[in-house]
């Protein structure tokens, strides 16, 4: 496949600009050859009858010519500079060099017009909207248009180049027509192999981002896929576990019970008061029992959230610590007008139920202070305690355990263990969780 890159666009552009001032140049020295030759000939009246207007002075024309010539190079090597370094518009800078090209086309006696290619190349290459350029197209058409000197000079008289050619001997006559065409032959010519050049370039950049969507979109699928997979096995994973725990616990108590039961058919009759303390063993036996399922369900979804809503079964846990501990615990709570989904309001009660577990177990806290702040961006929670803090923290499986799971919200823990122990949480906020927005 064919490849081409924006340093060859840039050298056959430079060489366009090159071959276009040789033909301006060529244009306006073939002026003044020929103006010399006819003086020198005295076919100055001659010269005269076959003109219908009274032409410039040559020398004019070409200091003329190279002046404007000269401003037209400047300004090309100085464009990319002034693009970069001020804030003029591209759109601007093509203007002025339209403007610069009719006025040397126009000096020229409209004998070559080939540099409007110029401005159709450099609209192509800095100007990569279609709709910004469309504009410009149409006015370098008309002008292009408008400068050919075979449709002017039906409507306006011009002095024709071919009438000062035609003064000279044969030989020279043909070489002089010959290099003008053999010019605008080969600047046309490279015009089209930049428009061809550009076109391809243009084709494979886009086939290379359409390779690049596809292969993001396989990427997307097969990561969606892994995803999907991961989730169906630590989902299978969490159910054996919890199945284990319970079969384990479960089994257990009912294996106790049916033993205890048996006992009391046999000493029901034999031995009332036997049969009573043995029922009371089976009764805290199913009890434990009860109490061992009840702590497995919990690593499921809180209890408390499938029955309250957010901010009540935070104050049942915290009224729970309350009573079984006698630890005080202050709630500040600025989340009164948003709405969580389901699975980040079961992360966070986590985090602050690991929590206020470690600065009861491990800090031997008595107090716990826990602020939500609501912000544009973020939701913060701080948690802090007053129990005897820790200088190197390492954080240990209840610690992780809170990372991990402020990971899986996009957020992240900051632990603090001077002056106590500080949990700092941050989680960003999704669109559409505020219910005021």
């Amino acid at each position: 496949m064919l490849k081409f890159d924006s340093k060859q666009l840039s050298q056959i552009r430079h060489f366009i600009i090159f071959l276009n001032f040789i033909a301006v140049l060529y244009s306006t020295l073939l002026y003044m050859f020929c103006t010399q030759y006819i003086v020198n000939k005295n076919l100055s009246y001659e010269l005269m009858e076959n003109l219908t207007v009274i032409p410039k002075n040559p020398l004019h024309l070409f200091f003329y010519s190279i002046f404007l010539l000269f401003c037209f190079l400047v300004f090309i090597f100085i464009r990319d500079d002034l693009l970069e370094k001020t804030n003029m518009s591209i759109e601007l800078l093509i203007s002025i060099e339209l403007i610069i090209t009719v006025l040397i086309i126009c000096n020229l006696n409209l004998c070559y017009n080939g540099m409007i290619l110029v401005v159709f190349m450099d609209i192509i290459y800095y100007i990569r909207d279609l709709k910004r350029r469309m504009p410009f197209f149409v006015v370098s058409f008309l002008i292009w248009l408008f400068t050919d000197y075979s449709l002017v000079s039906r409507m306006i008289d011009i002095p024709s180049i071919e009438v000062y050619i035609s003064f000279l001997p044969n030989g020279y006559r043909f070489a002089a027509s010959f290099f003008k065409n053999f010019l605008t032959s080969v600047n046309l010519l490279l015009f089209i192999i930049f428009l061809v050049i550009y076109l391809v370039d243009s084709l494979i950049a886009q086939k290379n981002i359409e390779d690049e969507l596809a292969m993001v979109s396989k990427v997307n699928t097969d990561l969606n896929n892994y995803i999907n997979l991961s989730e169906k096995i630590a989902e299978d994973r969490e159910r054996k576990r919890i199945a284990r725990e319970i079969h384990d616990t479960l089994g257990h108590a009912l294996t106790g019970v049916s033993a205890g039961i048996d006992a009391c058919i046999v000493l029901i009759d034999i031995d009332p008061a036997k049969c009573k303390a043995q029922l009371q063993v089976i009764s805290q036996v199913v009890r434990q029992g009860i109490g061992d399922v009840r702590r497995s369900l919990q690593k499921l979804r809180p209890g408390a959230l499938e029955q309250h809503s957010f901010k009540e079964a935070l104050n049942q846990m915290i009224q729970e610590y309350k009573e079984l501990s006698n630890l005080d615990i202050e709630l500040y709570y600025e989340w009164e007008h948003i709405d969580l989904d389901q699975t980040k309001e079961d992360i966070i009660f986590r985090i602050i139920q690991e929590s206020i577990t470690n600065a009861l177990r491990h800090g031997h806290a008595t107090r716990v202070e826990i602020n939500m702040f609501n912000y544009p961006n973020a939701y913060y929670i701080i948690i802090q305690d007053d129990g005897k803090g820790v200088k190197d923290i390492r954080p240990g499986y209840g610690l992780k355990q809170m990372q991990e799971r402020a990971a899986m919200l996009g957020g992240h823990v900051v632990f603090h263990g001077d002056n106590g122990f500080r949990i700092f949480v941050s989680i960003p906020k999704r669109k559409g969780e505020d219910i005021d927005d």
